[in-house]
């Protein structure tokens, strides 16, 4: 048996989001597709996708300026409240 001491995490730290991060090399944003350049803020959105290519689903990750992810967010906003 080891004497080993493990760190456990509590509650408030696993829902703890950090939204906004600094980037530490060239990204691009998928919404505007302009380079995000280093050491700049930008905002990850990341998920799971069903996918029909292969069995399992798609991990997406992609890198959004904030101000197209506030348009993009208030396009669909906007879509939803159209459909009823």
């Amino acid at each position: 048996m080891s004497n080993k001491s493990y760190k456990t995490k509590s509650r408030d730290e696993f829902t703890k989001e950090r939204t906004i991060k600094k980037s530490r090399k060239i990204h691009e944003c998928c919404h505007c597709h302009k380079s995000i350049p280093t050491k700049t803020s930008y905002v990850r959105t990341v998920g799971v996708a069903e996918s029909h290519r292969h069995y399992g689903n798609d991990f997406f990750s992609n890198a959004w300026h904030a101000k197209c992810l506030e348009d993009y967010q208030g396009y669909c906003r906007d879509r939803l409240r159209r459909q009823g």
